[in-house]
């Protein structure tokens, strides 16, 4: 359809001529009808810019009719989204005189229509950001907002505007708060009757805020909004707010540890379980919420037991096993496909250790990758974080994410499964260290457990077992200790001495008599 509609020249040919119509209906449906145009494909908003129009929709701006500029402005926003040159030329053109005066008498469409058209024009480029986002305007938009006749149509495209004015560096994300808007915001947050779509809206706009820096952080906390914030996390009926809600808490959470401690003891873990639970799906939501479960149990011991004791490493670990959208997570076995989702302010974080909270992140980690990471953060910190979770299921989980993922990501550690098989290894590492008894490592005494991580688990069994006797009578009734000599010729250096120093624990008659391929 787009082919033909711009084979047969249709932009220049019809639209373009009717959107300066002098009949005011006829001008203002060409205008629509080029709007969704040129919102379909960069060529048709191309078209627009080449074909002579472009100039005589700024002037539709200052047009008497209210749907011929509420049409104008739904032009340029089609147009200043398709590029960053585009966007240029619409301010070339001279769209933000008409933009400000529509902003300061239009009608509420209009006023709607020209802030979309601000959002397109400040989200084309940073360059762009600065040079619109000034503090008069910002301060007219923060006044739209709080304003009690602002219909919510109207306050939801202001609260994406500041979003994405917020969303540049620290120093527009400041801007925004100097000019009030959180409080506004806020209330759309704690308020009772705040529609849905526009509530999300806040969330993510307050998360934007919040993702720069210490200080702006601690000033969106202040607002009181943490309790809020977690009641919303668990919301059953709308995924978009609870999905905002997790982006926010995580941008707090990840800052410092007094703000990591604020989220943990508002209730966060207990509501975070509730959350992973309704998001079985994976993509970004499961993403953002299985790493914000991490990062709250990085800091310390305290938050990360307030973590497994709420559950939430019981929903990481079926998180893991189901991996997520597509690529590397469907080698981790029975896993489910799943699109994106909506898109969100989530964090790919790095290993962090204890005190020290998540790293930096981007928006791309595998599910599987991102649970496998957040088991590591909730076992790093000793056997009483460790225990529960490998009650839950996380070692076999774990050890088999890193089994799947092996054979694309040991080479390949920037790919998708070599994110996956790197988180994998760590967490393994981690769990197997944090151990406390050899019950759960003695299965893993085999020749099918991978060489690499075998060396890991003799090491942590050979002190285990050299102050419990129980534990040496288990091993030896279980199979571990004839298993453990048919492991020799395939370790390393470190890994056979490790089997030597078990090996003495036991009197050497049993342990030739298993050499020797007794017990089979």
């Amino acid at each position: 359809m787009l082919e033909a509609l711009m084979k047969k020249d249709v932009l220049a040919t019809l639209c373009c001529p009717l959107a300066q119509d002098p009949v005011p209906g006829i001008q203002a449906s060409a205008l629509q009808s080029l709007s969704k145009l040129a919102g379909c494909d960069p060529l048709l908003s191309q078209a627009v810019v080449s074909c002579g129009v472009l100039d005589s929709v700024v002037l539709s701006m200052s047009h008497e009719s209210s749907p011929v500029q509420a049409g104008a402005n739904m032009v340029l926003a089609a147009v200043a989204g398709s590029s960053v040159d585009f966007a240029r030329r619409v301010l070339e053109a001279g769209a933000m005189p008409g933009i400000l005066t529509q902003l300061r008498v239009g009608t509420p469409a209009v006023k709607e229509a020209a802030v979309k058209n601000l959002n397109s024009l400040i989200g084309s480029h940073g360059d762009h950001a600065r040079l619109i986002a000034d503090e008069a305007l910002l301060n007219t938009l923060v006044a739209m907002l709080s304003a009690a006749d602002s219909p919510h149509s109207l306050c939801k495209a202001v609260v994406h505007t500041l979003a994405t004015t917020a969303r540049y560096s620290s120093e527009m994300a400041a801007a925004v708060i100097k000019a009030n808007a959180l409080p506004p915001v806020s209330l759309l947050v704690r308020g009772g009757s705040t529609p849905p779509d526009l509530r999300a809206a806040a969330l993510n706009c307050l998360a934007h805020i919040a993702s720069h820096n210490e200080e702006l952080a601690s000033q969106v906390s202040s607002t009181g909004l943490v309790g809020p914030t977690v009641g919303h996390l668990a919301d059953r009926m709308v995924p978009k707010v609870r999905r905002a809600a997790a982006a926010l808490l995580l941008q707090l959470g990840r800052k410092t540890p007094p703000l990591a401690a604020e989220v943990c003891s508002g209730g966060c873990p207990a509501a975070l379980a509730k959350y992973l639970a309704m998001e079985k799906d994976g993509g970004e939501g499961c993403s953002t919420g299985v790493t914000l479960g991490g990062t709250l149990a990085s800091y310390s011991p305290v938050t990360a037991k307030a973590v497994v004791d709420a559950g939430v490493g019981t929903e990481v670990v079926a998180a893991l096993r189901r991996g997520g959208a597509g690529g590397a997570e469907g080698a981790l076995g029975a896993t489910g496909k799943s699109g994106g989702g909506t898109k969100l302010l989530s964090m790919k974080s790095t290993a962090g250790r204890s005190g020290g909270g998540a790293g930096a992140g981007v928006s791309n980690m595998p599910v599987a990758a991102a649970a496998a990471w957040a088991l590591e953060q909730m076992s790093q910190h000793g056997d009483e974080t460790t225990m529960p979770l490998i009650a839950q299921g996380a070692l076999t989980a774990v050890l088999d994410g890193y089994v799947a993922s092996v054979d694309g990501g040991a080479g390949a550690p920037d790919s998708p499964d070599g994110a996956i098989f790197g988180r994998c290894k760590a967490a393994l590492k981690s769990l197997i260290r944090n151990c406390a008894t050899t019950a759960p490592l003695e299965p893993l005494v085999m020749d099918s457990t991978p060489t690499a991580i075998l060396k890991h688990v003799l090491r942590r069994c050979e002190p285990l077992l050299a102050k419990d006797p129980k534990a040496r009578q288990q091993f030896v009734t279980s199979g571990g200790l004839m298993r453990l000599q048919e492991l020799e010729g395939r370790l390393c250096v470190k890994g056979r001495a490790y089997l030597e120093a078990i090996n003495k624990l036991f009197p050497a008659d049993v342990v030739n008599y298993y050499r020797q391929g007794g017990g089979k």
